[in-house]
């Protein structure tokens, strides 16, 4: 009765079966991410980042899944047809249809009702069934379109941008980035753009990773655009604006499902805390990054940064991260790869299973054999239960199936040894400056490629490819040939870019008396301040004891740069006793140096230092830089309790907290984040 008034009806409850499970499926696996996820709020961004990441990548994969549908599990009943006796009513007669006259088979859901008054009426016509079907259909396939209209012209905007935008090339922004891209472990530093166009720092670009600046960053401290770098840098590293497309798409397809846009949403928020993680764990000041992060916030009104890209802050987003930045309790680590293989493979095999099942089929259920009144003249449908169609059989594995098993495969087989994986990047790109380096240390002994870049560093009339020999010298730095060319260019070669990359290219080397002969030499008497501090980090980086006494006393060398190269090379050296020199850099102008210097007696651990750190303690105003030397008095261990008892009176519990931690044992203040090595140069 109810199918004769409203046609629709059947396609509710008929052909869309199928729909309406996947609907179910879609919103189960979705409340299960909002479960965990909420059970994970004291675990880091990043592994919540991951549960959102699969989630939205499973919901595409939702309808495949259902396609194939290999579990078979009796939770819900599958939907069959009841069989309803024929009953005329009154002043209705049913004929049988054209097809019944001509003999062939009758159709089960076809009929033609006529009246006593000789008119007729037609019910369950085909193309009236599946009108609210198309109605439904057309609907969605409409907002999807508009949807990623939207998106495309979205990429559109970012694409014009970027061909817009003017890059920015100059040292004062390629150190930092290529330190930080170095940092972060990253092959090859992004594009560093910068445009009018752009209020609000974002990256894009899936093939290549680019980064766009405000036409105003020019003007930014040194702080600031290490902030801003770190974080767009993090979003590069983590391959982040993959997973913002694919919510992009899970909200175009599902744009009907309040849960999905909600899953998004925490999917990119999730990357941004995660980011900013990132940021803090690679030594960032929380209270100096969360003040750059505002001030850039609040710099920018009106910001129309398109939505595939990833925006650096948004307005209605940063007061929950401005609070998990300076929140000291919040876990700012990010998983490492077993964790991040165990969690992606079990919620995979949680939404296979779930997108996988289907409804077993039960046994019809018993035809009341009744007269049922109709109102309508509802037409003879008895059919026996035996010529009832069979269902389909489910179908084979989907290459969706095939995709998803691929997905869940132990993390060690979808990545290659990182080792291999340095080494391809370092092929590529030696084969993007004419295959002039070796693809690795190491090499066979009849290699001639040393001998020949030697050969162009000492003579070649071109700087710049005598730069580019020094570079690619680098790889061959434990050999004699190697090592006596650097050297040789380290000391008589005109250009400073050239012996800059000499002396860096001799740290790659071991400790043996070439390199380390000429690099105190150069920290000693070359003119170049970049030369002389390279020369310090490349004596600290490959561990020369006996350069302590030429790196002490380029402590005092005029230039900051020097001083603290100087200050980390002794410290990454670690000798036995501090040298008196680090105890006067506790007190350099520069808050940069005396927190190396704090760093260095850290590492070097001399009893020596707790007077000269207490001194430096009580007089520093800097609460970060009390933090340091905190740190290192605990690394001195029990000798060091005298100095720390006075701090558990302190105001600040911050500093009083840490101290605790300090007596608790050794290096209980925890780790040291900073610093890190010199950037990787590229000629």
């Amino acid at each position: 009765m109810l199918s004769a008034m409203m046609p629709g009806l059947e396609f509710i409850t008929g052909s869309s079966t199928s729909m309406v499970m996947l609907l179910a499926k879609a919103t189960l696996i979705l409340v299960v991410a909002l479960g965990i996820t909420f059970a994970m709020q004291r675990s880091s961004a990043g592994a919540r980042h991951l549960v959102w990441l699969v989630t939205l990548a499973t919901l595409l994969l939702v309808p495949a899944l259902t396609a194939w549908s290999p579990l078979r599990l009796e939770i819900l009943p599958s939907i069959a047809t009841t069989n309803l006796p024929s009953t005329a009513g009154e002043g209705f007669s049913s004929s049988p249809t054209a097809t019944e006259k001509s003999g062939s088979a009758p159709s089960s859901n076809t009929y033609i009702y006529t009246t006593d008054g000789g008119g007729s009426s037609t019910s369950n016509n085909p193309l009236a069934d599946m009108s609210g079907a198309s109605t439904l259909l057309l609907a969605w396939a409409v907002v999807m379109l508009a949807l990623g209209a939207w998106l495309a012209y979205g990429a559109f905007v970012v694409r014009r941008i970027v061909r817009g935008a003017h890059p920015l090339d100059t040292r004062d922004w390629l150190t930092p980035l290529w330190e930080i891209a170095d940092r972060l472990e990253l092959e090859q530093p992004p594009r560093l753009l910068a445009s009018a166009d752009a209020k609000m720092p974002f990256a894009c670009g899936f093939f290549t990773p680019t980064i766009v600046l405000s036409a105003d960053c020019d003007g930014w401290s040194e702080d600031r655009r290490r902030a801003v770098l770190l974080h767009e840098l993090a979003h590069v590293k983590r391959r982040d604006l993959v997973g913002h497309t694919l919510g992009r798409l899970a909200c175009a397809i599902y744009w009907f499902h309040p849960l999905v846009w909600t899953a998004a949403k925490q999917l990119r928020n999730e990357s941004e805390r995660a980011c900013d993680d990132l940021a803090l764990s690679c030594g960032a000041k929380a209270s100096d990054y969360a003040e750059h992060l505002l001030d850039i916030v609040t710099s920018v009104r009106h910001d129309a940064t398109p939505a595939v890209a990833l925006a650096m802050a948004r307005r209605k987003d940063f007061e929950g991260r401005m609070l998990a930045i300076l929140d000291p309790e919040l876990r700012h680590s990010t998983p490492n790869r077993r964790q991040s293989a165990i969690l992606v493979g079990s919620l995979a095999v949680i939404a296979m299973v779930v997108g996988a099942a289907a409804p077993a089929p039960r046994a019809p259920a018993v035809v009341l054999s009744s007269a049922v009144p109709v109102a309508m003249g509802t037409p003879d449908v008895n059919q026996d239960a035996e010529e009832r169609p069979a269902p389909d059989p489910a179908p084979s594995a989907s290459p969706a199936a095939k995709l998803l098993q691929d997905f869940v495969e132990p993390e060690k087989d979808k990545h290659v040894d990182e080792a291999d994986e340095e080494k391809t990047a370092k092929e590529k790109a030696i084969e993007r400056l004419g295959e002039i380096a070796p693809e690795a240390k190491g090499a066979a002994a009849n290699d001639d490629r040393p001998v020949l870049l030697a050969n162009i560093l000492r003579t070649d009339k071109d700087a710049s490819l005598r730069r580019l020999a020094a570079w690619g010298l680098s790889q061959y730095a434990d050999t004699r040939v190697a090592a006596d060319a650097l050297a040789y260019a380290l000391r008589r070669d005109s250009d400073a870019s050239v012996r800059e990359m000499a002396g860096w290219a001799l740290g790659d080397g071991r400790d043996n008396t070439v390199a380390v002969t000429a690099l105190i030499e150069a920290l000693r008497t070359d003119p170049n301040e970049r030369v002389r501090s390279i020369a310090a980090w490349s004596l600290g980086h490959i561990g020369a004891r006996d350069a302590v006494a030429a790196l002490t006393a380029a402590m005092s060398d005029n230039n900051k740069g020097v001083r603290t190269r100087a200050v980390w090379a002794i410290g990454h050296i670690g000798p036995k006793e501090a040298p008196p020199a680090i105890f006067a850099l506790l007190h350099d102008p520069s808050p940069g140096v005396r927190q190396l210097a704090a760093w260095a007696l850290y590492q070097i651990e001399d009893p020596a230092a707790i007077g000269p750190l207490n001194a430096a303690l009580k007089a520093e105003q800097d609460s970060e830089l009390k933090i340091d030397y905190i740190r290192a008095l605990a690394a001195v261990g029990e000798k060091s309790v005298d100095a720390l008892r006075g701090l558990l009176e302190s105001p600040d519990p911050k500093i009083k907290s840490i101290a605790v931690r300090a007596l608790a044992g050794g290096r209980g203040a925890g780790p040291w984040p900073w610093p890190w090595p010199e950037p990787r140069p590229h000629p």
